[in-house]
């Protein structure tokens, strides 16, 4: 990951400022640390390090600050910097509250949305050996609140390659899932709903190192 920092002149920058007079705060290695550890906080284990979480996944700020700053002697400057520049918009800041924006498995309210345009087809990345059970039952949220789909197949393969090298991406009919009700919630760059049946997984991509092949 690039490294984050600040500049009087240019703001807040990701890897160098335009003017080069600018400081680095995070590098790379910490930047990716810290980040790891605060989707684990606010999305799985806040009671663990005393932070309480409200209804809507909400966090005091000063909270997750002492913890973070108790771990990696980092502070507010630099949460915000993750958060402003993180590349997924996993995370949220409102006045001196925190939160993420999905992938909770601690009980929380996820039935919210931004808003915004929901596109018509969005993707899911899996492991290939799961197949079978989705075509079945379709694709379930498993330990999480909420199933995670992604706007394009890029951005898909990339999460199925956390769970595998050659990830399947299944094609998902969003536009019909609307229209037979089924709500889908727009979060930073990823969309999130509840369950996706299976009849609106209208196709399969396989990906090998990197190539896609079409199943229909």
């Amino acid at each position: 990951m690039k490294s984050l920092g600040v500049c009087e002149k240019c703001g807040y920058f990701e890897g160098k400022c335009e003017c080069g007079r600018g400081k680095v705060l995070l590098n790379g290695i910490m930047r990716e640390k810290v980040s790891k550890f605060l989707s684990g906080l606010l999305r799985h284990f806040p009671s663990r390090f005393g932070v309480e979480v409200d209804a809507k996944g909400w966090a005091d700020l000063k909270s997750v600050e002492k913890v973070v700053r108790e771990r990696y002697g980092v502070g507010r400057k630099e949460i915000e910097l993750i958060v402003f520049f993180d590349p997924k918009g996993r995370f949220q800041i409102d006045g001196d509250r925190i939160r993420a924006r999905y992938g909770h498995s601690i009980d929380v309210d996820t039935k919210w949305s931004e808003g915004g345009q929901i596109p018509g087809r969005l993707y899911h990345g899996t492991r290939p050996e799961v197949l079978d059970s989705i075509l079945e039952k379709g694709i379930m949220p498993m330990k999480r609140k909420e199933v995670h789909l992604s706007s394009s197949v890029e951005e898909a393969i990339e999460v199925g390659k956390r769970y595998c090298q050659n990830p399947c991406v299944l094609e998902v009919d969003a536009r019909g899932m609307i229209d037979k009700g089924i709500e889908i919630r727009k979060k930073g760059r990823i969309f999130t709903t509840d369950h996706v049946p299976p009849e609106f997984i209208k196709k399969i991509l396989r990906c090998y190192n990197g190539q896609q092949t079409n199943n229909t």
